[in-house]
């Protein structure tokens, strides 16, 4: 399932929706910026470019202009203040585990199991 494959989830109500969108967002989102970063860290960028943020926040405000024209500044703002809550349960609630902690994590677990079955038959081997 893709970041865009927004049919493959249910949409039972408005938080539903919410999240799938937020998700949809997302892709898009963090393809741009990691982009930005790749161009700066290979050296394409000009050193006096504007910080990547604020190249971001352009190119998005420039998309999202007409959204004034179709919605009140009421709907926009409390939008806004949705997704800022969102995004602090996100980052206080969600927790990435890099897959190099999980491995050790595994092998942890793994070589606990092994010296338990290796206990196990040591001891059966002593009757």
């Amino acid at each position: 399932m893709g970041m865009t494959d927004l049919d493959a989830l249910p949409t039972d109500d408005c938080l539903d929706a919410l999240v799938t969108q937020l998700i949809a967002c997302g892709g898009p989102l963090s393809q741009m910026i990691s982009h930005m970063h790749e161009a700066e860290a290979s050296g394409l960028c000009s050193p006096d470019a504007p910080p990547i943020f604020e190249v971001a926040h352009k190119l998005i405000r420039d998309v999202v202009d007409d959204l004034s024209e179709r919605h009140t500044e009421d709907e926009i703002r409390t939008s806004a203040g949705i997704v800022e809550e969102v995004t602090n349960a996100i980052c206080e609630n969600i927790f990435f585990v890099p897959p190099s902690e999980m491995r050790r994590m595994t092998r942890g677990r793994g070589s606990a199991r092994r010296a338990n079955r290796q206990q196990r038959r040591s001891r059966r081997r002593q009757r």
